[in-house]
């Protein structure tokens, strides 16, 4: 396996961990908020991450690389803060809102530094449709911070 192999099957598997990260901590966001108009959005941005993290690891795999299977561990740590936080403030949809806003910028980081490494043009196409698609869901997350959701 060459080096831009190694460095395209990185690269991918950095944005499957953050596409995880997304992907269950909107989940977990959306079963705890109150807020029907929250809740829609952030099942319908759960699900929009899946695809993406099955796409990409259909990906790795077809190139013959072996594809991340979860989540970071940064996280898997920020998720149980946002479920002591809930304990602590039950209702707060604001908070949970912030945590997966969190979550969202950290795959937006992952994607913006993807896309400036030299990948196979197939690769860049997916990953540019998927970064327009996560900007919009973030772009309707933050339209619901500070909003009176409770």
């Amino acid at each position: 396996m060459g080096e831009t192999q190694q460095q395209t099957f990185h690269a991918l598997n950095q944005l499957i961990a953050a596409g995880k990260d997304s992907e269950l901590a909107c989940m977990s966001g959306a079963s705890d908020v109150n807020d029907v108009q929250l809740r829609e959005i952030l099942t319908s941005t759960a699900a929009s991450c899946r695809t993406s993290v099955t796409e990409l690891q259909s990906m790795v795999s077809a190139m013959g690389g072996q594809p991340a299977a979860r989540g970071s561990m940064q996280g898997t740590l920020l998720r149980g803060w946002m479920a002591l936080r809930h304990m602590l403030q039950p209702g707060n949809d604001d908070a949970i809102l912030g945590i997966c806003e969190h979550e969202e910028e950290a795959a937006r980081r992952e994607y913006q530094s993807a896309l400036t490494k030299s990948l196979p043009p197939e690769a860049n196409a997916v990953l540019q449709r998927q970064y327009d698609d996560l900007m919009r869901h973030h772009g309707r997350l933050h339209a619901m911070r500070g909003m009176q959701i409770h």
